[in-house]
């Protein structure tokens, strides 16, 4: 098995080259037994804050095999899908692994998920047989599907304690029972489906997303050859959303173990990273705000992943950590879109997320989908083999996500000269001021500078004369107060850096703001009113027409 890292001195052409000229793996199951025949001996999992177990890749190569084995037992075969529904932890990880070679089909589901939310993915995702935790069987029960799969006798309960109740089995006996040794009784191949991801539905009712062993064979490599050696992924985001599954096959590639704590922590996240001498993370803008004890300057960083980081505190957060902090674009349906190259130093805090990835093409278009030129914006399409099959039961949906080959990003972007692309905004998030379009990125773009605020979100309010206005939704840093950034300050800091018709008309404070999922920043609770606010909304009535 050939590991996948950044070779020294590779220009992005030659690690383009390499890595579409390697051969994938036939699927998921067979890369995992080949990563754990030559390299068992190494860490796959690390257990960070909690009580669960270490395993190296030959120990989850074997529970893999069970899970597959105890799966097949219950009569699960190729294509069908399979609900998990557990916290962080090995079983979430072990369950989709036995699934994949099965030819069995991932369908992760959000614990806190209420009643009505559960069985729209239940029921939508065809899910045939849930594996869940004790404690989410009330939930589950409470929907008619749910309540249909325990009479039936289709639900596995991860953690029973005490007498099991009708139509419940214990997975961890089954595990127990099962043999460590698997074999492929129906072929599975690279454009199997292996999981279907409900996007975080924060337009509307959530999407699944079929997602193929190439795709995440594809991704893992990509990942992998961006990455500098490393030994140890910090993996804080829930089983349920895409992340923990790239950063594993990220990490698979260079057969290096991904660090998991029982749920993300704004507060302990540097510490964490000091305290396990994690190699890589991913930062976004509140924790790339935040300062470092003297303990936690001590860390064995190698690389930072950023998303959408605000170009601001680019530079800032390099300095700080002294390691390459780099952009990239990805999303559930694509996976890597694009990445900013490790040696591209003259870019950083450009605002630029970077050129296209290996087995990625990219480009921007008008509203009819027909190319744009150098420097205009328009949207981010993005082709190329491993990216989803669809959304699932939703050809509309489908049809409406392609031109062609290319897949609609749904954000605004840019191309320069030199073929680094920008990220303006979301088309869906743009705000209709009069005649004038307004990207709510840029505006807050603009907060974000200022030191006082921890989050902001920018959404549109209705407005009678100009069809919209701005409002601006605003967390401060903790202990502080709006009489440390009252809504003048930030209305003056905007006319600095944005037009007139930009700066915000609205200011309202938050303690906290709503989160999806997948921990986006939910703009459609937000503009239904939703939030935790701490003011009144305050109307500055700036004269800027």
């Amino acid at each position: 098995m050939r590991l996948s890292a950044l070779q020294p001195g590779e220009s992005p052409a030659e690690l383009r080259t390499r890595v579409e000229s390697e051969p994938l793996p036939r699927n998921y199951g067979a890369h995992l037994q080949s990563v754990a025949e030559a390299h068992g001996e190494a860490l796959a999992w690390i257990t960070i804050d909690g009580d669960g177990p270490n395993l190296t890749y030959r120990q989850l190569s074997a529970m893999a095999c069970k899970a597959a084995n105890a799966f097949r037992a219950c009569g699960v075969r190729k294509g069908q899908h399979v609900g998990v529904m557990l916290p962080n932890g090995p079983d979430f990880l072990v369950a989709w692994l036995g699934l994949a070679k099965v030819g069995a089909v991932l369908v992760p589901v959000n614990p806190k998920l209420t009643p009505h939310e559960l069985e729209h993915v239940v029921a939508d995702g065809n899910v045939a047989l849930v594996l869940a935790a004790a404690d989410g069987l009330k939930p589950l029960k409470a929907t008619s599907i749910g309540s249909t799969l325990v009479g039936e006798g289709r639900v596995i309960v991860s953690d029973v304690e005490g007498p099991r109740t009708k139509g419940e089995d214990d997975w961890r006996t089954m595990l127990n029972k099962a043999s460590p040794d698997f074999v492929e009784e129906e072929e599975v191949s690279l454009d199997d489906p292996i999981s279907i991801l409900y996007t975080s539905g924060s337009t509307g009712r959530p999407k699944g997303c079929i997602l193929t062993h190439r795709y995440w064979l594809t991704l893992g490599k990509v990942k992998a050859s961006l990455l500098p050696p490393v030994k140890r992924i910090l993996c804080e985001l829930p089983f349920y959303y895409m992340s923990p599954y790239y950063r594993f096959s990220a990490a698979s590639f260079q057969a290096a173990a991904i660090c998991v704590p029982p749920a993300p922590s704004i507060s302990k996240f540097y510490d964490r990273v000091a305290r396990f001498d994690i190699d890589v993370v991913w930062i976004g803008d509140p924790i790339a705000t935040l300062s470092l004890s003297d303990d936690e300057q001590k860390h064995k960083l190698k690389y930072v992943s950023l998303y959408g980081l605000k170009k601001e505190l680019h530079r800032p957060l390099e300095e700080k950590l002294g390691v390459p902090v780099r952009e990239s674009f990805g999303m559930t349906e694509v996976g890597a879109g694009l990445y900013m190259p490790a040696d591209a130093e003259d870019m950083l805090g450009s605002g630029s997320c970077g050129i296209p990835a290996p087995f990625r093409e990219c480009t921007v278009a008008d509203d009819a989908g027909n190319p744009l030129p150098v420097g205009m914006t328009g949207e981010l399409l993005i082709a190329g083999p491993g990216i989803f099959k669809g959304y699932y039961k939703n050809p509309e949906a489908t049809a409406h996500a392609f031109w062609g080959k290319w897949f609609r990003t749904g954000d605004l972007a840019r191309m320069d000269e030199r073929g680094y692309f920008y990220i303006v905004g979301r088309i869906k998030e743009m705000i209709k001021r009069s005649s004038e379009n307004i990207a709510a990125q840029e505006v807050e773009s603009a907060i974000y500078t200022l030191p006082q605020v921890m989050e902001v979100a920018v959404i549109g309010v209705p407005d009678a004369k100009r069809g919209e206005e701005v409002k601006a939704c605003i967390v401060l840093q903790n202990g502080l107060t709006t009489q440390d950034l009252p809504p003048d300050a930030i209305a003056q800091h905007c006319r600095t850096r944005l037009a007139s018709f930009k700066v915000p008309r609205y200011i309202q404070y938050y303690s906290a703001l709503p989160k999806t999922s997948s921990e986006k920043i939910a703009k459609k609770t937000l503009s239904e009113g939703g939030g935790e606010t701490i003011s009144n909304m305050f109307d500055l009535s700036l004269a800027r027409d």
